[in-house]
């Protein structure tokens, strides 16, 4: 649902080693090249046991390097070093437990180490193994050791494992593998250690215990800007009703569906800069039933009572405040100026306000956006486009707003 081109024309080294979940390598591969990525691969001699090299060759357009296979007749040869100086950034992609250890010590009696050993670019190890061995003392040192030297550890899930055990041992899901490739090549100093609260989607107010109200936010503006600032570099919180793209798990994600559950999950928010990208409802049902109300007692006229709902968006304090704004006329502009008054001038206090005019070329759930962002001194309008692009644009207004308050 989202696009970018983030990898478009990227120079990435896969690097296998003997593991079952080689195969997946294969799904990897293919969905870097629908990235139009550039592809190579290297081959330990036990990852040769599972697949032959003609099976990635096919899928990378490119030489497969291992043992058989070097050469140094021409600068294009597939030798470790050419393989190693041509790479952008390389996955070791699945890193047996074996060849982690070796890679942490420097034993370089593989093609796969002795390539990795070369490489100046940001090495990625998506490890894979039976979880006694992924867990044991040893592998546990080593892989901390490599973080210390500046490798990044893609963490193994919890699945069915090749020995017939659910645990965590297998390699990460291909998407979190894109995911953190994708971080390095975007990733922004600025952002480390910012902490991003991000709400999303429509609140859902229950009448009974079958009907609600709310509305038609699709909750796909949040997500792509939880996604932004995660590939950005920031530690993000999504607080949402929906979740309607994959998203890293690195992501703290939590679910919500009231209005109050959204109160609830914002409770920490001090250190953190806020963007309260939720449709909260601004009215709720006085006496929510705790049964279905049957429609022979509602009778043909259904008079629904419903009271104003509290601010969320005033009551949040936070170290840079956002708020989105939703106006179906061009005037929307004086409400969304009037939410950067303080909270004692009758204003919601925000730093920062997000205007969407919602009309036929801008409706809510679309794919696409368009945004007029407004704080106390500037108004920029973002044109519509896809919601990831436009995410990194406000990102990018976002940060140009801290450093002028810093100066």
């Amino acid at each position: 649902m989202l696009n970018d081109h983030i990898l478009e024309n990227k120079n990435i080294l896969i690097l296998v080693s003997g593991s079952i979940a080689i195969y997946k390598t294969l799904d990897l591969i293919s969905s870097l090249k629908k990235s139009n990525a550039k592809i190579a691969v290297v081959m330990s001699d036990d990852a040769l046991d599972f697949i032959q090299p003609l099976t990635f060759e096919s899928l990378s357009n490119k030489a497969v390097l291992h043992k058989k296979s070097q050469k140094y007749d021409n600068p294009d040869a597939p030798n470790h070093i050419n393989y190693a100086l041509w790479a952008d950034i390389a996955i070791f992609a699945p890193a047996s437990i074996n060849s982690i250890a070796k890679l942490n010590y420097g034993i370089s009696d593989s093609i796969v180490i002795t390539t990795l050993l070369a490489c100046k670019c940001k090495i990625l190890i998506a490890p894979s193994a039976n979880i006694n061995m992924m867990e044991s003392k040893q592998n546990k040192q080593n892989l901390e050791s490599l973080k210390k030297m500046g490798y990044k550890i893609i963490p193994p899930r919890e699945t069915l494992l090749a020995c017939n055990i659910i645990a965590k041992g297998a390699m990460a899901e291909v998407q979190e593998i894109i995911f953190n490739i994708k971080q390095e090549f975007t990733k922004d100093p600025f952002w480390n250690d910012q902490t991003i609260i991000i709400t999303g989607g429509g609140s859902i107010e229950q009448i009974d215990t079958i009907r609600h109200i709310s509305n038609n936010s699709s909750g796909l503006q949040a997500s792509a800007l939880a996604l932004a600032f995660y590939l950005s570099g920031a530690k993000v919180k999504l607080i949402s009703s929906k979740f309607p793209i994959n998203l890293p798990i690195d992501i703290e994600t939590i679910k919500v569906s009231s209005s109050k559950e959204y109160k609830d999950a914002l409770q920490d928010t001090k250190n953190a800069i806020v963007i309260m990208a939720a449709a909260i409802s601004d009215y709720v049902v006085k006496k929510p039933s705790k049964e279905k109300i049957k429609k022979d007692v509602i009778g043909k006229i259904w008079n629904l009572e419903l009271v104003q709902n509290e601010d969320l968006l005033k009551q949040i304090k936070c170290k840079f405040k956002i708020g989105f704004k939703a106006e179906s006329t061009k005037d929307g502009e004086k409400s969304a100026i009037k939410m950067l008054q303080s909270i004692q001038d009758g204003g919601k206090g925000c730093d920062m306000v997000l205007l969407n005019i919602i009309d036929e070329n801008n409706k809510i759930g679309g794919t696409h956006n368009e945004i007029t962002i407004i704080s106390k001194n500037t108004t920029k309008m973002l044109s519509k486009k896809d919601k990831l692009q436009l995410s990194f644009e406000i990102i990018q207004s976002i940060k140009e707003q801290l450093q002028k308050d810093d100066k």
